[in-house]
């Protein structure tokens, strides 16, 4: 170390010159790198300036879907009550009909044993006239021979 001490005083120009180049290689890099820092800056403002204004756009959107989605839902439970009131409408119709359908058989069953009745016991339009009794019997007699024969 004692050598290196003995050349400083030899040398101070030299010294004063590696000192000046090494500060400006300094401050050119110190300046580059500034430099760097501040277009990092400027993208990274830039871009998330530009991602703010997506968010606020998708934020935007998303409340004007959610409106959206809101009116259909509701529109969708008008139409489902439409549609259930349809369909227990359609089903009352069609017991109703299945009822009368019923009915009317149920009717004509009864009329038809009630005619029975009426004829095989005689009564009512189906009762024998008593002055064409004795006649219908040999007309019908006589038909039946004539057919016979």
């Amino acid at each position: 170390s004692s050598g290196i001490n003995a050349e400083w005083p030899l040398r101070p120009g030299e010294e004063n010159k590696v000192n000046k180049e090494t500060e400006m290689w300094v401050k050119k890099h110190h300046d580059q790198l500034q430099e760097k820092v501040e277009n990092w800056m400027d993208k990274y403002e830039r871009e998330v300036d530009q991602k703010s204004e997506q968010l606020s756009n998708l934020k935007g959107s998303k409340a004007n879907i959610l409106l959206k989605l809101q009116e259909l839902t509701l529109k969708y439970q008008e139409y489902e009550e439409v549609v259930m009131e349809d369909r227990a409408q359609k089903e009352k119709a069609k017991k109703a009909a299945e009822k009368a359908e019923l009915e009317i058989r149920c009717a004509t069953k009864i009329q038809a044993w009630w005619k029975g009745v009426m004829v095989r016991r005689g009564l009512g339009p189906y009762a024998k006239k008593k002055g064409k009794k004795g006649k219908g019997k040999k007309g019908k007699k006589g038909k039946k021979g004539k057919k016979g024969k």
